[in-house]
């Protein structure tokens, strides 16, 4: 019998089982069936790198698409309006030869070649009041809006509020690091993105990470032992891409193990040993080694001073430590932020967004600092 890993490490890649997630999803599919202006329509979804924000949106598109929706799914980097723009133009859920478009200061039949030279607002509005006649909608979902223009994003935002007010069925699901989403809702003319519905990512709690991976194995039609279901489920940290990467290389030991044999195969303690250090070495090369590469040498000394120093540290203390001012390395900080390497969790204290980060530059720390050619 031919085995398939189930498990899929990639970065945006649908895993089998979506897992931890089921709140954002009930909101979601609340939201698209209580009408125009329902809260879950207008959503915000922050975490940190790997926490699964890009999945999470694939994830609601696919049930929107289930009821119906037209849906357009974007990166924020490049020219947002023109790929909205160009992506409803290509959909071949209303027609184009001849639309008539609505817009906030009047409205337009428009042809074929006409359309196709219309501006972003027009197709935009055009396209959602097409599929609310219909008694659907248009979800658009824009992935990394961190990276966007904030002209582009006020531009959408002055849109979708248009069409909320006038009773079309829009949704807007955005996503986000938590530190740039806050600058972009900080922004002038923001304020209707601020009522966004926040959904914030969190760690995934074990028991249901041990629940999944349990579920996804046996679908495959391996089994696993409980004592290799508890260590895979806490390496992962309830981490979204850790999981997923466990649980690749868990299966794949015991499928090297036992591919030469028949009958049923069993995932072993042994198996989760074996699979969990190649899934971290590939972890700290991967996600913790990209996460610090390029940083300026005070940055790093920044992060490897508050690797020695607890989960909570203090901005004060690295700085007393470093023989450094706060004011001095605010902007250091900040670059660690920016990278999503470490989060302030209170005005002045700062803690590692990623599993792992702290025993990786404890475990690193002079090949690291060799680079800087200390």
């Amino acid at each position: 019998m031919r085995h398939q890993n189930p498990f899929k490490p990639t970065a945006g890649k649908m895993p089998p089982v979506l897992v931890g997630r089921e709140k954002v999803t009930d909101d979601f599919i609340e939201g698209l069936e209580n009408g125009a202006g329902a809260p879950g329509r207008l959503m915000r979804i922050t975490g940190p790198r790997g926490s699964g924000k890009t999945v999470l949106l694939s994830e609601l598109a696919s049930i929107a698409r289930d009821h119906g929706w037209l849906v357009v799914n974007v990166s924020a980097a490049g020219d947002l309006l023109e790929s909205i723009r160009k992506r409803l133009l290509k959909a071949h859920t209303f027609e184009l030869d001849s639309l008539k478009l609505s817009v906030p200061f009047g409205s337009v039949e428009a042809g074929r070649a006409e359309t196709n030279a219309a501006d972003f607002e027009t197709v935009f509005d055009g396209a959602a009041r097409k599929m609310t006649a219909r008694g659907k909608g248009l979800l658009v979902t824009i992935d990394e809006i961190q990276d966007a223009s904030h002209d582009d994003v006020r531009e959408i935002a002055t849109a979708v509020q248009f069409l909320i007010r006038d009773d079309q069925n829009i949704s807007l699901v955005f996503a986000s690091i938590p530190t740039g989403v806050l600058d972009l809702l900080n922004g002038k003319a923001m304020t209707f993105l601020r009522r966004a519905k926040p959904e914030e990512l969190e760690a995934i709690p074990l028991a249901e990470v041990r629940d999944s991976l349990r579920r996804t194995i046996e679908d495959s039609g391996f089994f696993a032992d409980g004592a290799a279901l508890d260590k895979a489920a806490e390496a992962t940290a309830g981490y979204a891409y850790l999981i997923q990467l466990v649980g690749y290389y868990v299966w794949r030991a015991a499928w090297l193990r036992c591919r030469e044999l028949d009958g049923p195969i069993a995932v072993t303690d042994a198996d989760a040993t074996r699979g969990i250090g190649e899934a971290l070495e590939e972890f700290k090369d991967a996600v913790l080694e990209t996460a610090i590469s390029g940083l300026p040498r005070m940055s790093v000394e920044f992060a490897l001073a508050m690797s020695e120093m607890g989960e909570v540290v203090a901005t004060a203390d690295i700085a007393e430590k470093l023989g450094r001012s706060t004011g001095y390395l605010s902007p250091y900080r900040r670059r660690l932020i920016g990278r999503q390497v470490i989060e302030q969790t209170a005005p002045g204290y700062v803690t590692f967004s990623i599993p792992f980060m702290r025993e990786f530059l404890v475990e690193r720390r002079g090949e690291i600092l060799a680079r800087y050619g200390a």
